[in-house]
């Protein structure tokens, strides 16, 4: 019997799931109704140029009161970054062709012998191999 009376009883959780779903019909409608007239559109769009024209006041306030304490804006600091990244461009592009000279220079190094000094060549005899020439002329 007690079987029977729980298959009768209404489920609190599908009726709660029944109320959700049926609030959410009622205000996507309500909504949809009120965000696709005009004035609304409008509105949006004064308050987003509202925004936008505020936080470019708050920018150049802020810009103002850093250059007054002697700090950097942001701007100041993206210059900043740029040059110095056209510096390390301009720094590998040295190396580059340090590297390239270097390797050239090696090259002509080992196809004219084995002589690992650059420069003049020598002509004077350190002293002892004058001595030993001496000795034996």
């Amino acid at each position: 019997m007690s079987d029977s009376s729980a298959k009768n009883r209404p489920d609190p959780a599908e009726n709660f799931r029944n109320l959700v779903t049926e609030w959410e019909r009622g205000f996507d409608a309500m909504a949809n109704k009120f965000m696709g007239t005009e004035e609304f559109s409008r509105s949006m769009n004064q308050l987003q140029d509202l925004q936008l024209s505020m936080q470019k006041r708050f920018n150049e306030a802020m810009a103002e009161q850093l250059s007054h304490f002697n700090i950097p804006s942001r701007d100041d600091i993206l210059r900043l970054g740029e040059a110095v990244h056209a510096l390390d461009k301009r720094v590998a592009r040295v190396e580059s062709m340090l590297v390239k000279k270097e390797k050239k220079k090696k090259k002509k190094k080992g196809n004219a012998g084995s002589e690992s000094r650059s420069g003049p060549p020598r002509t004077k005899l350190p002293p002892s191999a004058r001595r030993k020439e001496a000795d034996d002329g």
